[in-house]
């Protein structure tokens, strides 16, 4: 089975942080990063929410940036209940696990959940290869957050026999391919292919394609290899026209 992480950026309540820290164990699950808290893993709440599950809270790891807490990472899957522009990676949690099953390659997949109030901001989602919603009622759409931690890891607890790794090709981690998004984002602006005014849409467009790829380590090198030659082609000094 694939390392899991749940990754809470910015969650408020320690309460959350002990219900998120029982939901995991309950799931066989006890990888848990935080990014910029504002709610104490330490606290007596959230110690009082996690019955059998303090050992989770005691090591769970803080991050600056979301960047950072899933750099190690080679699928970044982030929780949303929104639909709609420019998500084509986006699935229904079921339909997510079921296809997370097909896949033998992942080695650290990471989890990501937003804070209480508003979610994943749009810096958040664009460093994720896939969008997972949970179906909920209209009246009243917005699950808990340990709810939502708790249905996302149930669904893969009924696969985990299905998620072993048998001969995996490492996956880009997710510092890998932002690195490989910057340099494809200073070529394009080299190369006047961006527009100006609007250089995210494309860029998003692009992410998405690779994102659907699940590009590996060694084909990142590539493509970042590839972008280096174009630019030293550009500015190599062409001989004069016959």
């Amino acid at each position: 089975m694939p390392n899991i992480f749940i990754i809470l950026v910015r969650p408020k309540y320690s309460g959350n942080l002990g219900s998120v820290a029982r939901a995991m164990k309950n799931m066989g699950l006890d990888a848990l990063r935080l990014v910029n808290p504002e709610a104490d893993p330490h606290s007596a709440q959230a110690r009082q929410m996690a019955p059998h599950a303090q050992d989770v809270l005691e090591r769970a790891t803080c991050f600056d940036s979301l960047s950072q807490a899933v750099s190690d990472c080679d699928l970044v899957v982030g929780l949303t209940r929104h639909q709609g522009g420019t998500r084509d990676n986006q699935m229904w949690v079921k339909d997510f696990s079921d296809w997370l099953m097909t896949q033998t390659t992942f080695q650290n997949i990471a989890l990501v959940f937003g804070p209480e109030d508003q979610g994943l901001l749009k810096e958040d989602l664009k460093l994720c290869q896939r969008l997972v919603s949970i179906p909920s009622s209209q009246e009243a759409p917005s699950l808990n957050l340990a709810q939502a931690v708790m249905v996302l890891c149930y669904e893969l607890f009924k696969q985990d026999s299905s998620l072993s790794l048998e001969d995996p090709s490492p996956l880009a981690s997710s510092q890998e391919q932002e690195g490989f998004y910057k340099d494809l984002k200073d070529l394009l602006n080299e190369a006047g292919f961006l527009n100006p005014q609007n250089p995210r849409h494309t860029m998003q467009l692009l992410r998405n394609l690779f994102h659907r790829a699940l590009l590996k380590s060694e084909e990142v090198n590539l493509l970042r290899g590839v972008l280096r030659q174009v630019r030293w082609w550009a500015k190599k000094p062409k001989p004069p026209q016959v």
